[in-house]
């Protein structure tokens, strides 16, 4: 539909259409200005006619062949020369037809120049930069809407990229998820139903409320919670998990499903195939101009791959922060001998 859109425009019929009102328009003008009387007599409409005879080969000439061969090319050294030869040899013919040819090829009438070749040339002048900025404004308009078009294009194309992240993200967590109460299942834990109940308010967020490209940063670190609560749940006592919030959230907003990425690779690779003491700790900074979301956790035995900063959900982030916050976001990995460390920053 967008293609579509102006597509009369740049139909030939519509070019052609516009050449013929310019000349009719430069006929007319040209009609009053030789006028010997108060109106236009016969003779006047042939010596406008003929005047033209001249001007429109050298404006075509102009505008089909020099100017997209020398002037768009930036040959100025070529181009200025090349226009200064046609003015000559235009005003030169105008002036000679009228001066000396034209008894010969019209006996019947008798024309003279009017204008000596000096003032001729001016008329080559004035229109071949009048036809030029016409077709150079024209050229503008038709890059610029090309350009409007593209950037259109880009932007549905981003949105559609957004909503396939988003559909990625969302498949990733739930499966994780839902292989702990899986697992809830099997032991016949009495906390199933308040676990299913929690997983319910996380899918209401993810179906209903992060469809948007950014949502308040309260509703997204209460979605962290609610994912800490039901990891809480299927982990065993060694876990140790702290958070903290400095600053003002409640103003904030931030792309969805950021945040929770993060603290899903802390479970996934840390808490998850380490027999020892585990420990998760999560730092959520609002600052003047910057939100800071730091994730440490205990390196587990399957910590490889998170090493390597690989997985569906982190490419994910790093595609959508790249989209969504390009220029103004850092995503940084630490190792230390016993923690995996994230720091993601973000201007606002």
């Amino acid at each position: 539909m967008m293609m579509n859109k102006g597509r009369w425009l740049y139909h030939p019929l519509f070019r052609l259409l516009q050449h013929l009102v310019f000349w009719v328009l430069s006929y007319v003008v040209f009609v009053q200005l030789f006028k010997t009387g108060i109106r236009p007599e016969k003779i006047d409409y042939i010596y406008s006619g003929l005047f033209h005879g001249t001007l429109i080969p050298a404006a075509y000439i102009n505008l089909g062949w020099l100017l997209p061969r020398l002037a768009n090319y930036r040959r100025w050294g070529w181009y200025v020369p090349a226009v200064v030869l046609l003015v000559v040899l235009f005003s030169w013919l105008n002036y000679s037809f009228f001066q000396n040819w034209s008894k010969y090829i019209l006996p019947d009438y008798f024309f003279i120049s009017y204008f000596t070749v000096w003032e001729v040339s001016l008329f080559f002048v004035v229109y071949l930069a009048i036809t030029s900025l016409l077709k150079l404004s024209r050229s503008w308009f038709v890059v610029n809407d090309l350009q409007r078009r593209l950037l259109q294009m880009e932007t549905e194309k981003v949105q559609v990229e957004l909503k396939a992240l988003k559909a990625q993200v969302n498949p990733h967590f739930f499966f994780n998820t839902l292989n702990g109460i899986y697992s809830m299942t099997l032991d016949k834990d009495e906390r199933l139903p308040q676990t299913i109940l929690q997983l319910s308010h996380l899918m209401r967020y993810f179906l209903y409320e992060s469809g948007e490209d950014f949502v308040p940063l309260e509703k997204e670190w209460q979605i962290v919670e609610d994912y800490i609560a039901l990891q809480r749940i299927r982990s065993n006592e060694q876990l140790q998990l702290e958070k903290k919030v400095e600053g003002e959230i409640e103003q904030q907003r931030i792309a969805p499903l950021l945040l929770v990425t993060f603290l899903e690779n802390a479970f996934k690779h840390g808490a998850k195939g380490n027999t020892g003491a585990v420990s998760i700790r999560l730092l959520l900074q609002v600052l003047p101009d910057i939100i800071r979301f730091e994730v440490q956790n205990t390196r587990g035995q399957v910590d490889e791959a998170y090493s390597h900063h690989k997985g569906v959900g982190l490419e994910n982030v790093r595609r959508r922060l790249e989209l969504l916050y390009p220029g103004k976001h850092a995503l940084l990995f630490r190792e230390t001998a016993h923690d995996f460390i994230v720091t993601l920053e973000l201007k606002v």
